[in-house]
C-alpha cells in the first residue's frame, strides 16, 4: 500500500469517527443492533470496520454494510441477522 493511500485511509477513519461514534445501528426494519463504539482500521488491506456494542458485547462490521447515516446508521436490508448478531466474538 502506498503512503498516499495510507494517508487517505487514515483521514477517512477520522471522518468516520466523527460521523458514526455514538450512533445507533439499525436494520431497515428498525431492529436495533446496538451503538457504534469504535472505528477500526487495517492499513495493510485498506479495510475499515465499525465496532457495534450491545449490552457489553462488541461486533466489528465492515463499513460497506452501511446503507445510510442520519441520526442513526441503517444497514442494507439483505444482511441476515445471523451475520451481524451480537455473539461476543
Amino acid at each position: 500500500m502506498s503512503i498516499l493511500q495510507m494517508i487517505k485511509t487514515l483521514i477517512t477513519v477520522k471522518g468516520l469517527e466523527v460521523l458514526l461514534l455514538g450512533k445507533e445501528v439499525t436494520m431497515p426494519d428498525g431492529v436495533s443492533l446496538g451503538v457504534v463504539v469504535a472505528i477500526e482500521k487495517e492499513l495493510a488491506q485498506d479495510r475499515i470496520w465499525m465496532v457495534v456494542g450491545n449490552q457489553g458485547r462488541e461486533k466489528a462490521m465492515p463499513i460497506e454494510q452501511i446503507a445510510s447515516v442520519t441520526n442513526k446508521v441503517t444497514l442494507f436490508g439483505d444482511l441476515s441477522l445471523s451475520r451481524v448478531a451480537m455473539n461476543g466474538d
